[in-house]
């Protein structure tokens, strides 16, 4: 095997779960068990991949390019299942538009406003994140919000203008939120569902759902690929 290549391959007993979301009742597709094992993904992770700051997205970490094997074997998975969950036209072509390892590094001090909220990848409809927990341990999980001012739950291009602007007048009213990883609602989030994390477990959703790491800082926050909380992430846009 070539030294760059990676031995994973589906787990034909993986566990598909579907789960409606808030009131908006947002299809999450929860996969379970995922590869038939994933040690030779996060090798590669520790060996081969070449980390450094995300200067891209306001991601509070580093992150690694994944490599096409694994990128290509997602999608072939999930993408008949988005197509079915979210009705997305057969006619339109996916690409993946952001595919990456991702370790959280920033300190709480250091966080900027957009950090320390939930936040929404598109405002597309046929645009979707993946994110596959990898490593072990007991890291936090993935959060999805409604906004209180608005109560949307999925920021769409009809609503980012009145989202934009309530949120704007929530913090000048109300003042920045506090200088922490958002984990539980507050007076402008509400936290309407959550994915625990566990190993070798893939969620994917619509990147206009607001959403946001459940992060514990004094556990998930670190660079080791080996001990941190290593996700890949997977961007998926139809066109």
């Amino acid at each position: 095997m070539h030294m760059n290549e990676i031995s994973i391959e589906i787990n034909p007993a993986m566990e598909v779960t579907i789960r409606l979301v808030g009131n908006e009742k947002t299809p999450v597709i929860v996969i379970d068990n995922v590869l038939t094992e994933s040690r030779s993904l996060r090798n590669y992770a520790s060996n081969s991949a070449q980390f450094e700051p995300d200067n891209v997205t306001v991601y509070p970490g580093i992150r690694a390019q994944l490599p096409k094997q694994y990128t290509d074997l997602m999608q072939q998975l999930i993408c008949p299942l988005l197509r079915q969950h979210f009705v997305v036209p057969e006619a339109l072509e996916y690409s993946s538009t952001m595919a990456y390892f991702s370790l959280l590094t920033t300190p709480v001090d250091e966080l900027g406003m957009l950090q320390r909220m939930p936040h929404f990848d598109s405002v597309k409809k046929s645009n979707f994140a993946l994110v596959h927990y990898l490593n072990e341990g007991e890291f936090g999980g993935t959060g999805f919000f409604r906004h209180r001012p608005t109560g949307f739950e999925n920021i769409v291009d009809h609503r980012y203008s009145s989202f934009l602007f309530a949120a704007k007048t929530f913090v000048k009213n109300h003042g920045q939120p506090p200088i922490k990883y958002i984990d539980a609602s507050d007076a402008h989030y509400e936290l309407i569902d959550r994915v625990e994390y566990k190993p070798n477990r893939l969620v994917a959703y619509p990147g206009t759902l607001l959403h946001s790491g459940l992060v514990q800082a004094n556990i998930d926050i670190g660079a080791d690929p080996v001990s941190g909380r290593l996700t890949a992430n997977l961007f998926i846009d139809f066109d």
